[in-house]
C-alpha cells in the first residue's frame, strides 16, 4: 500500500478547487456536528450535566490550548507554501518542496512534547485520582494527534479535502463511540447513579480520536503520496543548508504571535468559565455552544478554510486580476453570510427555545444564551472570511499590526466577560454578548484593512451594497418573523403538540423564504456555482 502512487496530474490549487474542496470539508462537518449532537444528549443523560461541563470546558479548553499553541503558527504559515506536482513515477525520497513542508510540520511536534510536559506539571495536581488520570490521557492524545501534522500538512498543500473528510469523520466515529460505550458501561457499574466512567470516558473517547486518525492519514495518504510514509518524519537539510526556510520561520513565529491572541479570543469564555463558573454553569453554556455551533462548524468554518486556501494564491499570477477576483469572491461570500444571517435571526431567535424544550432544556437561562447564539452566528460568519482575506495577503508588518489589535480585542473582552458573569449575573448569555462586542470589533479592523489594500491596488473595494440581500428577501423574512410572533403568541398552552405545529408553522415559512431567495437572487445563485466550478473568468466578468 505504501508505494501505491497516485495518479493525478498536476493540479494547482485554484479558486474551484478550492471552492469545491470545501463541499467535502461541509459533509465532514454535518457528520461530525450531528454524531457530537447525538452523543451529547445521550452524555447528560449518562455522565450528568457538571461532568459534561467538566469535559467541555476544562479538558477542552487543556486539549485546545495543546494543539492550537503547537501548531497553528506553522499551519498558517505553510499555506503559503507549495508542495511538489504528484507524478506517475515513484521515488525514494521526498521531492525538495515537499521535504521542506515535512521538515517545518515536525516543528509542532517537538513544540507539543514540550507543551505536555508542562501540561502535566501544571494540571495534575491538586486533582482527584478521576480527573488527574482523565488530564493525563488527554494531554497524550494531543500529542499523538500533533504526530499527524505532516500528513496534514501534504495533504492540505495538495488540497486533498477529502482525504481530511474522510479521516477526520472516521476519528469522530470512533471518539462517540468510544465514549458513548464507557458511559453505558459505567452506568451499569454505578452506585448512587455516580458513574465511575463520567470523566476518564472522555479522556478514552480522544484518545481513540487521536489514534484512529494518525493510521487513517496514514492510510490514505501511503495512496498520494510517491514515497513511503515513514519520510514524512524524517528532517533532511535542503539544498541551501537549513531545514525550514527563513520566511516559513519569520512567518511561523508571526503567526504563532496572533495564534495565542486568537487563543484567548476563541477560548476566553472557556478560560472564564473554568475561573469563575461552577461545573452545572460550565455544562450549561456547553449546552448552548454545542447546539448552536452546529450552523458554524457545518458552513462557515469549511468555507474559511477555502477561502485562506484560495486568498492564499493572490501571489500567483497578475496582481491586479486576482485583486478583481478577490473583490468578486468576497463579494459572493459576504452576500451568503447575509443571506444566512437572516434565516438564522429569524428563525434561529425565535424557535430556539422551543427546539431546547424538546430536547429537555427548557429553562430560561439555557433559552437566553441560545437566542443571543443565534445573533452571534452571523457576526461569526462574516468574520471568518474577512479574517481569512486579511491573514493570506498580508505582510509581515500588517500582520503585526493586526495582532496589535486584536490585543485590544482580547482586553475588551476580558474585560466585559467578567462583569457579565461575575458582576451583574447574565450567565452565559452574558458571555455570548461580549463575545458579540468583540466579534464586532474584529470586523471593523478587517474591514478597514481590506479597503486599505484594494485602494493600494487603485481598485475599488467590496460593497456593502452588492452583498446586501434583495429587498424582497429582506420583507419575506420580516413577514416570517410576524407571523412566527403572532402564531406563538395565539398558540395556547405550550404542550408537545403546539411545540410540533408551531415548527410546522416556521418550516413552511422557512420553504417561502428559501423560494423568495431562489427567485430574486437568480444572479447570486449562479456566481455561487461559478465559484465552485472554478469559472474564475465569469466570475472577473460579473
Amino acid at each position: 500500500m505504501a508505494n501505491q502512487v497516485s495518479e493525478r496530474a498536476e493540479e494547482p490549487v485554484t479558486t474551484g478547487s478550492a471552492f469545491a474542496g470545501a463541499q467535502y470539508l461541509m459533509g465532514l462537518q454535518l457528520f461530525t456536528k450531528l454524531a457530537t449532537f447525538a452523543m451529547n444528549i445521550v452524555i447528560v443523560r449518562l455522565a450528568g450535566i457538571e461532568s459534561f461541563g467538566v469535559a467541555s470546558v476544562d479538558f477542552e479548553l487543556l486539549l485546545a490550548t495543546l494543539l492550537f499553541l503547537s501548531r497553528e503558527g506553522m499551519r498558517n504559515a505553510l499555506l503559503r507554501t507549495t508542495s511538489d506536482p504528484p507524478t506517475r513515477s515513484t521515488q525514494r525520497k521526498p521531492g525538495a518542496k515537499d521535504q521542506l513542508l515535512i521538515n517545518a510540520s515536525l516543528v509542532p511536534i517537538a513544540i507539543g512534547m514540550v507543551m505536555a510536559d508542562c501540561a502535566y506539571l501544571v494540571y495534575a495536581r491538586g486533582s482527584n485520582n478521576e480527573r488527574r488520570m482523565a488530564m493525563v490521557i488527554y494531554i497524550v492524545a494531543a500529542w499523538v494527534e500533533l504526530c499527524v501534522e505532516p500528513l496534514y500538512v501534504l495533504s492540505r498543500a495538495r488540497v486533498l479535502f477529502k482525504v481530511q473528510a474522510k479521516c477526520e469523520g472516521i476519528a469522530v466515529a470512533a471518539r462517540c463511540a468510544t465514549v458513548a460505550m464507557l458511559l453505558i458501561i459505567g452506568r451499569q457499574m454505578a452506585v448512587d447513579d455516580d458513574n465511575p466512567f463520567s470523566l476518564v470516558a472522555f479522556a478514552a473517547g480522544q484518545m481513540a480520536y487521536a489514534l484512529t486518525i494518525l493510521a487513517a492519514y496514514a492510510w490514505y495518504m501511503s495512496c498520494e503520496l510517491e514515497y513511503r510514509v515513514w519520510h514524512c518524519y524524517v528532517p533532511r537539510k535542503s539544498s541551501a543548508g537549513y531545514f525550514v526556510m527563513p520566511e516559513t520561520r519569520s512567518m511561523a513565529v508571526t503567526f504563532a504571535g496572533q495564534s495565542l491572541l486568537k487563543h484567548f479570543l476563541t477560548q476566553g469564555d472557556n478560560m472564564i468559565l473554568a475561573m469563575h463558573a461552577s461545573d452545572a454553569v460550565k455544562g450549561t453554556f456547553a449546552l448552548v455552544t454545542n447546539y448552536g455551533s452546529i450552523p458554524a462548524r457545518i458552513i462557515f468554518l469549511p468555507l474559511e478554510e477555502a477561502s485562506r486556501a484560495m486568498f492564499s494564491r493572490q501571489s500567483n499570477g497578475s496582481p491586479i486580476e486576482n485583486a478583481k477576483l478577490a473583490r468578486r469572491v468576497l463579494d459572493i461570500l459576504g452576500k451568503f453570510q447575509f443571506l444566512l444571517g437572516a434565516i438564522l435571526v429569524v428563525f434561529g431567535t425565535l424557535y430556539s427555545p422551543t427546539l431546547l424544550a424538546l430536547l429537555g432544556q427548557n429553562d430560561k437561562a439555557t433559552s437566553a444564551a441560545m437566542v443571543m447564539y443565534c445573533l452571534y452566528l452571523p457576526l461569526m460568519g462574516v468574520n471568518g472570511f474577512l479574517e481569512a482575506f486579511v491573514h493570506s495577503v498580508a505582510d509581515r508588518t500588517q500582520l503585526v499590526q493586526a495582532n496589535a489589535w486584536m490585543i485590544v480585542c482580547t482586553v475588551t473582552y476580558a474585560i466585559f466577560s467578567v462583569q457579565a458573569l461575575s458582576v451583574l449575573q447574565f450567565g452565559s448569555a452574558g458571555i455570548v454578548a461580549a463575545n458579540m462586542g468583540n466579534m464586532a470589533m474584529r470586523i471593523a479592523y478587517c474591514a478597514k484593512f481590506i479597503k486599505q489594500w484594494f485602494q493600494s491596488k487603485r481598485l475599488p473595494g467590496p460593497k456593502i451594497s452588492e452583498m446586501l440581500p434583495h429587498r424582497n428577501v429582506i420583507l419575506a423574512c420580516a413577514g416570517s418573523a410576524l407571523a412566527i410572533i403572532i402564531t406563538q403568541s395565539y398558540a395556547g398552552k405550550d404542550t408537545l403538540l403546539m411545540r410540533l405545529m408551531s415548527l410546522g408553522v416556521g418550516g413552511l415559512l422557512g420553504l417561502a423564504v428559501l423560494a423568495t431567495i431562489w427567485k430574486y437572487e437568480r444572479k447570486f445563485i449562479g456566481a455561487v456555482q461559478d465559484l465552485k466550478s472554478g469559472n474564475v473568468d465569469k466570475l472577473k466578468t460579473d
